[in-house]
């Protein structure tokens, strides 16, 4: 059975992810490093202090920046994982299509619940398991009437 519109869903979700990916990498790596300047930390220390009263230390300012350094790994490994299960499930679409329903699934419950790559492989999984395989179709006519061969010569003349 012709399986196009499954694999189009999935490599347009794993294409999404791969944005994902980088773009994850470039706000939180970024923000890591902007938070890591020390210009920026003071000013944020005097920020914090003047609106909140609070103090905020400079161990404190790092734990923030470790904080966003350790998320965007978490995301960006969550994401890689989405990838590497939606493309297996894109090579046994062929082959077996329930197992790559639920690969399917699964890459979508890897990208994010909501977000859409993962509504993309949620419907590449349900064409997964709701498409039947191509039945034989008999002709629009009716089946076809059976020759029959005569053993009476005196009739064909």
């Amino acid at each position: 059975m012709n399986r196009t519109i499954e694999k189009v869903l999935a490599m347009i979700a794993s294409i999404l992810n791969v944005f994902g990916i980088a773009g994850t990498g470039i706000f939180f790596f970024s923000m890591d490093s902007f938070l890591k300047n020390d210009g920026v930390q003071q000013q944020i220390i005097d920020d914090v202090q003047q609106r909140t009263g609070t103090e905020l230390t400079m161990t404190g300012l790092q734990n923030i920046s470790q904080l966003f350094g350790s998320v965007g790994w978490f995301v960006i490994v969550v994401l890689v994982i989405s990838l590497i299960i939606g493309t297996a499930g894109m090579i046994k679409l062929n082959s077996d299509t329930k197992l790559a329903g639920i690969l399917f699934i699964g890459a979508g419950i890897f990208s994010c619940l909501i977000s859409v790559p993962s509504i993309l492989f949620y419907i590449a999984a349900i064409l997964c398991f709701t498409r039947k395989k191509d039945q034989p179709q008999e002709s629009p006519v009716g089946k076809k009437a059976q020759h029959r061969v005569s053993n009476n010569h005196e009739q064909i003349k």
